[in-house]
């Protein structure tokens, strides 16, 4: 079981590139982590950048036995990493980590739960939008006595 995933790594350097007048990465912010996740052995690897090409390199640079053993391929919902792991482990079954699912699934309920709010109760979430000092309007479908 192998795990695939990137992490930033402080600032990208860029250089000016005379020929072709245009700005060009030399040094990528975004590194791209290899785990094993079956033996223990944590990490196998580490790429600079974050590439279709970059993870499918680091992976055919593996001898062809151990690619042939790995069976399950841990990702984030990257298809970047999906695009590798078909031209480089076409065998292996993807799995998305639990992390992405809880945390996109979350992400969704938050954003319905916000809209709902504001469909119910209006721009800020209140249903009154009181003014500090400002009388409160009366409640048209409350009693005579405010209840």
């Amino acid at each position: 079981m192998l795990g695939i995933d990137e992490v930033c790594r402080g600032r990208a350097k860029w250089e000016f590139d005379e020929v072709t007048q245009s700005w060009r990465t030399v040094v990528d912010r975004w590194h791209v982590g290899f785990v094993d996740l079956s033996a223990g052995q944590g990490l196998l690897g580490q790429v600079e950048g974050r590439t279709a090409q970059v993870v499918a390199d680091w992976l055919l640079a593996r001898p062809k036995a151990w690619r042939k053993q790995v069976r399950f391929v841990a990702i984030d919902m990257c298809t970047v990493f999906k695009s590798a792991i078909r031209q480089a482990l076409p065998h292996a079954q993807l799995v998305v980590d639990h992390f992405h699912v809880v945390q996109l699934a979350n992400a969704t309920v938050t954003g319905v739960r916000r809209r709902v709010t504001v469909q119910v109760r209006g721009r800020r979430g209140r249903k009154r939008q009181s003014r500090v000092g400002a009388a409160q309007p009366a409640d048209p479908l409350s009693g005579p006595d405010g209840r």
